[in-house]
């Protein structure tokens, strides 16, 4: 179910009074995003940033966070794609347009190709290309009334497939394919994929203990870091576009994984 801020359900009247605040508001400089992944981490960081420059910020969620004052949300299961068009369909008609969809969700399940079983590639999968995929096409309406920017965290691991990650690897090259073909298909809007290395995340936590490498977050990149630049491409003026942005801890700049044995 969708909800505005207030908490309730967004209903017909108001639905339509919500239209009319989205135009006030876009006519004066505040824009509309939906962010996925946004109870934690780099989702959270980037939502925390818009909302700081008063922007409509509306989130996918699990469960509310009321701590993070969306301006609204939709309770969904991204691992549910046939739920969605219920889920999100107050939300939708209440922006009808939107100047961006972060995707910031995603899941790592560590592990060989070898030895991977159906469920690892399914789940993976699912979240990491299937969701983003789904949400997308929904959301292609608002998208196009704004011109605005479809943005995808992806990963080291869709640059570099590698063990331990290997069928995470093969999950974010699908998702990096997926923007390709999304930016041919919509050139009315903006397809921007950031490629993040290590992040002081709870997803690093379970890839270093798949690699069986100390955590070291110093040498990590911060959430917060990732969010500026997430933050600076949705900002770009609207005669550029960046398609990729690859971004490296300071202390590890070469490939996506060179302290893999650490």
């Amino acid at each position: 179910m969708a909800r505005l801020r207030s908490g309730r359900p967004a209903l017909g009247s108001e639905r339509r009074a919500r239209r009319l605040v989205v135009d006030r508001l876009r006519s004066a400089g505040v824009a509309s995003y939906l962010i996925t992944g946004v109870s934690r981490g780099i989702g959270r960081a980037v939502a925390e940033r818009l909302l700081a420059e008063r922007h409509e910020v509306y989130g996918i969620v699990r469960q509310p966070v009321p701590e993070l004052a969306l301006t609204g949300f939709a309770v969904l299961n991204l691992a549910e794609p046939a739920a969605f068009d219920a889920a999100l369909a107050p939300l939708l008609d209440a922006v009808p347009a939107l100047d961006g969809l972060v995707h910031c969700a995603g899941v790592v399940w560590p592990g060989r190709l070898a030895d991977a079983q159906p469920a690892e590639f399914s789940e993976q999968f699912t979240l990491n290309v299937v969701a983003v995929a789904e949400l997308t096409q929904r959301c292609l309406p608002a998208l196009r009334a704004a011109r605005g920017t479809v943005l995808l965290v992806n990963s080291g691991s869709g640059l570099n497939a590698r063990p331990p990650l290997s069928t995470y690897g093969v999950s974010k090259f699908a998702l990096r394919g997926y923007a390709e073909a999304l930016r041919q298909e919509e050139p009315g809007i903006r397809v921007s994929t950031v490629y993040p290395g290590r992040t002081d995340t709870d997803m690093q936590h379970t890839v270093r203990a798949a690699e069986a490498g100390d955590y070291q977050p110093a040498d990590y990149l911060r959430p917060g870091t990732v969010a500026g630049a997430i933050v600076s491409v949705l900002r770009l003026p609207a005669d550029g576009t960046i398609t990729d942005l690859v971004l490296r801890p300071a202390a590890q700049p070469g490939p996506s994984s060179p302290d893999a044995r650490r």
